[in-house]
């Protein structure tokens, strides 16, 4: 008999539900573990019985029936809001259309303001934004499900983000079972139901799904479990709606009586236009891009947006979009309005508070944003998203669509504009009702006195406070050119004392201690630039003896904050360029006196290096790549090594010249076999190539210069290379430098031929 009825309490409740999964679980074969899921039912069963005694036995007898017209008003929308939970959304399972939903949402409308009303013992601040959160969530839901129905997606998106996906209904539930238990009027049995809903609801349920990861389907227990919680959540929702009603037909025993607030003053209204004008003028820039169709108020620009939209998740990231939105379609103006309607110094304070901080948002949004790209109407297709938008797509997709005429993305004016209707408005507002009274309280001037005296005390510690201290990985990360992902980057060229203080951290040798903060680091630095100016021997021998400082050898140290060990750096500077130069110089005059070489056939290209010519290891190197030659173990350099000249490789060739002169190179494709050339030669050596690509360009292996390309016109295939090598004299040195013609010319046979052998100039 008691299965029974714990059956048929399970079957009333849940909608049926149960029973079909009994008769699913019976069809099952083979046949799973009976206990583990009778178990559950039994206590699912057992909670659902223990919820329908709570919803149906109504208020406990002996309770005084006589709450005002706004605790009668509540219960009877807690009982409709009940009836209307069991019949469509858990017992029933009735059709829900729209409308349905939308007069839900109206009832939730109705328990918001009236939990406000009643509530009226509680802190004020609580009642107020738990009306707020209350309201913008149910608005939200109402307006996301009418303009579902009536098809406006863009306005329908913008709703469902007023509602920041249910989260703004959550808090207002959480601080309505707040102020239930401040209250006094409802027992222990609601306020534990509605926080154990929640606490279901947003940690336990999730915490079981990430534990359970993937089910297998209904043959997993961890279906029953999900399921079994679930049920509880709704079903001591219920309760919760049920004993909210059933408490207030009367005072509850040990109930806390309202408390009589003190009407707070008001200030006169004063001049009608000032109050407009503090009302209108934030609405003003609402109102502009409102007309432009766009209900943001920052959009997706500037540093703070882009914080919040790269580094916050999840209800952060929605509370900032619904900021965003309630700027944006003029809601600083709804609360400018109902400052100077109650006008009491605190509300007032409180405002103006809110306006500079929107103002100082909007400027530091204004000097960190970046101009939106310009598009034309050809990049238009489809309506897809055109901007260089990264993070997390928060704002919806016709936002970023550039105008067809102009091909511009408009995201609004600039917040410069709201940022200044917010700062006028605040002092519009602080003017005329913000003033403090004549008669200041000696606590505040007790305070003001300590806030100004306790600093002069520690003034003096202040002084000697450390400081910012670089270290060596500070400035090794400033000098980096790897950035993210490995990529190349310009790093900031250091100067000033920056620069002075990371050469000091860099150096092992330095005479400054490493752990000196930055401020006394430069300190010490500009001192000794004044000894190293003033170059006094006996002040150097004096700073030399004491610290074992030699302030001569700091030159190199001191010049980013020394200008006269800059001046001596910047001369030694000068003078090795110009060294350089006159070398360079030097180099490029024997190449232009080297001797031009006169084909006997005519070359189908040929081309003289202008530049002199070096290598960091006197190898002149070809290697192309087709996946089968390994330039690291083919052997090419010990056959190099027998004619000192040239070696050749399929895919790889390589010349040996002398790495300590310059080389004045000459280079000459042909299509046929030239006549050998060794007059004016000292070595001349030809070798058979192999070129699996048609590119063979000759050039230093360390990444110095790249010689031209000898194949003829990207043939592949066999060549011939004839190597000519001949030394230059120049200002009485038989090795001044050295003179190379390369030749190349299809051609097959692998063999070497020595046609001079090396000979001394």
């Amino acid at each position: 008999m008691t299965a029974v009825v714990v059956f048929g309490v399970i079957a009333a409740v849940s909608g049926g539900e149960v029973v079909w999964w009994l008769v699913v679980h019976q069809a099952w074969s083979p046949p799973l573990d009976m206990g583990w899921y009778a178990l559950v039912l039994v206590l699912a069963g057992g909670v659902q019985g223990w919820a329908l005694w709570q919803i149906l036995r109504g208020r406990v007898a002996g309770q005084d029936a006589g709450p005002d017209r706004h605790v009668r008003r509540l219960r009877r929308v807690l009982y409709v809001y009940l009836a209307i939970r069991l019949t469509f959304y858990l017992v029933f399972f009735l059709p829900s259309p729209w409308w349905v939903d939308i007069a839900r949402d109206v009832v939730r409308l109705a328990l918001v303001v009236l939990f406000h009303r009643v509530l009226d013992g509680t802190p004020r601040a609580l009642r107020f934004v738990a009306l707020a959160a209350g309201t913008l969530g149910v608005v939200g839901s109402i307006g996301e499900e009418v303009l579902d129905e009536l098809d406006v997606r863009a306005v329908e998106q913008s709703f469902g983000l007023v509602r920041l996906s249910g989260w703004l209904w959550s808090l207002w539930m959480a601080l309505i079972l707040v102020a239930q238990a401040r209250d006094g009027r409802w027992g222990r049995v609601t306020v534990w139901s509605g926080a154990a809903s929640m606490v279901l609801a947003f940690l336990v349920m999730p915490l079981a799904f990430d534990l359970v990861g993937g089910i297998g389907g209904f043959r997993d227990p961890a279906v029953t479990v999900i399921f079994g919680l679930s049920g509880a959540q709704a079903v001591l929702m219920l309760v919760w709606l049920a004993r909210s009603a059933h408490d207030l037909a009367g005072p509850h025993a040990g109930a806390v009586p309202r408390r009589e607030r003190p009407v707070p003053a008001r200030a006169p209204l004063g001049r009608r236009p000032l109050p407009v004008a503090a009302v209108v003028l934030p609405l003003l820039p609402a109102l502009a891009h409102l007309a432009h169709g766009l209900p943001f108020w920052i959009g997706p620009r500037g540093a703070i947006e882009s914080a919040f939209r790269m580094h916050v998740t999840g209800p952060g990231l929605l509370l900032w979009l619904g900021f965003d939105l309630l700027i944006g379609v003029g809601g600083l103006a709804v609360l400018v309005l109902v400052a100077v309607t109650r006008r009491t110094r605190r509300l007032v304070r409180a405002t103006a508070c809110t306006l500079v901080i929107a103002a100082a948002v909007g400027a530091v949004t204004a000097v960190t944003a970046r101009a939106a790209p310009d598009h034309t109407a050809a990049d238009l297709s489809g309506g897809d998203m055109v901007f260089d938008y990264e993070g997390a797509q928060i704002y919806p997709d016709w936002m970023f669509t550039p105008d067809v005429e102009t091909g511009e993305i408009f995201f609004g004016i600039s917040p410069l504009w709201h940022s200044a209707a917010f700062i006028a408005s605040a002092i519009i507002l602080m003017s005329l009702y913000g003033r403090r009274p004549a008669r200041r309280s000696p606590y505040r001037v007790a305070l003001a006195v300590a806030a100004s005296v306790v600093p002069l005390f520690l003034l003096p510690a202040a002084d000697h406070a450390r400081g910012p201290f670089t270290s060596r990985s500070d400035c090794e990360r400033a000098r980096s050119t790897v950035g993210e992902y490995g990529r190349h980057v310009e790093s900031r060229p250091m100067t000033g004392e920056t620069a002075f203080v990371c050469e000091v951290r860099g150096s092992d040798g330095s005479p400054f201690s490493q752990s000196t903060p930055d401020l006394a680091l430069v300190a010490y630095g500009h001192r000794l630039c004044g000894v190293y100016t003033r170059n006094d021997p006996r002040e150097i021998a004096r700073i030399h003896e004491s610290s074992g400082v030699d302030v001569r050898g700091l030159t190199y140290t001191l010049d980013e904050i020394c200008p006269r060990a800059a001046a001596i750096v910047k001369a030694n500077s000068d003078e090795e360029n110009r060294v350089i130069a006159e070398w360079k110089a030097e180099q490029q005059r024997i190449c232009d006196g080297a001797p031009r070489h006169r084909p006997l056939i005519r070359p189908e290209s040929a081309s003289v290096r202008r530049e002199p010519l070096w290598t960091d290891y006197g190898v002149l190197e070809a290697y192309e790549e087709d996946g089968y030659n390994d330039p690291f173990g083919d052997g090419l350099y010990e056959l190099l090594e027998k004619n000192e000249l040239v070696a050749a490789l399929p895919g790889h060739m390589a010349i040996d010249v002398y790495s300590d002169a310059v080389t004045c190179v000459t280079t000459e494709t042909y299509r046929r076999r030239p006549p050998v050339e060794t007059k004016g030669w000292h070595h001349v050596v030809e070798v058979g190539y192999r070129s699996p690509t048609g590119e063979i360009k000759l050039g230093d292996p360390m990444g110095g210069a790249e010689l031209p390309d000898l194949a003829l016109h990207g043939r592949s295939g066999d060549y011939r290379i004839r190597v000519h090598y001949a030394w230059l004299p120049w200002k009485g040195e038989k090795r001044g430098a050295q003179r190379l013609l390369i030749m190349a010319y299809p051609g097959r046979g692998d063999e070497v031929v020595v046609h001079r052998k090396r000979t001394d100039p």
